[in-house]
Formats: C-alpha cells, structure tokens, sequence
C-alpha cells in the first residue's frame, strides 16, 4: 500500500512555501502563512507536518489540489 502526505499550498499564489507562523500560541489556532505573498489564515483543529517529496511528486499534489465542489482528482 502507498504512502500518501497531504500538501498546502497557498490559494492565493499556488506557493508552495506555506508555514505555521505562531506555532506556540496555547489556547489559539494555529496561523498558517505564505512566505511568497503574505497570505494568512487560521488552521484551527489541525498542524502541518514536514516531510521530502521529489518536484515530479510536488507538481502532481499542486495539479490535484481541492477546489470548491470539485475534490482530489
């Protein structure tokens, strides 16, 4: 059986440098952050994890990725 990860990318920009930005606030959701454009937005209930994937790999979560009443393809 594969291994799948799921990847965030910012909607904003399509960047694919997407972080947590106050990672220690208790109590708080997480703030996810785009270091491409600036884009923010609270993750509340979740957190990201990192792990290596190949660009060939990158580029096929980007094509994949969820939109309004359409889901993975």
């Amino acid at each position: 059986m594969s291994e799948y990860v799921s990847v965030i990318f910012c909607r904003r920009c399509s960047s694919r440098f997407v972080e947590i930005q106050n990672w220690e606030s208790k109590g708080e959701a997480p703030v996810i952050f785009c270091r491409s454009c600036g884009n923010k937005s609270e993750l509340p209930g979740f957190t990201l994890g990192r792990c290596q994937v190949s660009r060939r790999e990158l580029n096929v979560a980007r094509n994949t990725s969820a939109t309004k009443n359409a889901f993975e393809k």
